[in-house]
């Protein structure tokens, strides 16, 4: 089992940082969806248009029919938790560490190291020591270079979010 300490004052800092930055993607999320929600309701009213009024409110498009609203959300709502997950937005368990406030310390050879978000983040994979477990812990303040697979590295990170607070070569 792996033994947790309380965060710095700058480190709950760092993490508060991060915490704002998912939280604009988030948002950013959000008004996509919200775009293509209206996107999707006034495409199909258009078509809609060239057909008669008994077609057009008996139609899976129309307004009027409940299984549209349904669908249209779920779409929605489904499109925003996959955007979500293909960013590796933490807002979730980053709100989680802000208020338990405890980080870990692991040594680990590095896996694989990737950038993401337009080079905004740096992501390591580590496999933890005596398990065959590979974790993700992800650098959230940029691009962070001279770190390759196979570098013995030192990692102190959030519990919950595995946000980076410091990294060592050693």
């Amino acid at each position: 089992m792996q033994d947790f300490s309380f965060m710095t004052t700058e480190e709950h800092f760092l993490l508060q940082d991060a915490l704002k930055k998912n939280k604009k993607q988030v948002i950013k999320f959000v008004f996509i969806g919200l775009f293509l929600m209206v996107l999707a309701v006034v495409i199909p009213q258009i078509f809609l248009r060239n057909s008669t009024t008994d077609e057009a409110e008996t139609s899976m498009f129309s307004y009027k029919n409940g299984w549209f609203w349904i669908w249209l959300l779920s779409f929605v709502i489904a499109l925003i938790f996959a955007l979500i997950k293909v960013t590796e937005v933490r807002y979730f368990t980053i709100r989680k560490d802000l208020i338990k406030l405890q980080k870990g310390l692991i040594n680990a050879p590095l896996e694989a190291v990737y950038h993401e978000n337009n080079n905004t983040q740096t992501n390591f994979m580590v496999q933890l020591p005596d398990t065959k477990r590979k974790r993700l812990f992800y650098w959230t303040r940029g691009a962070l270079d001279g770190y390759r697979a196979g570098t013995e590295v030192e990692i102190s990170y959030a519990r919950y979010s595995r946000v980076i607070l410091a990294i060592n070569k050693k």
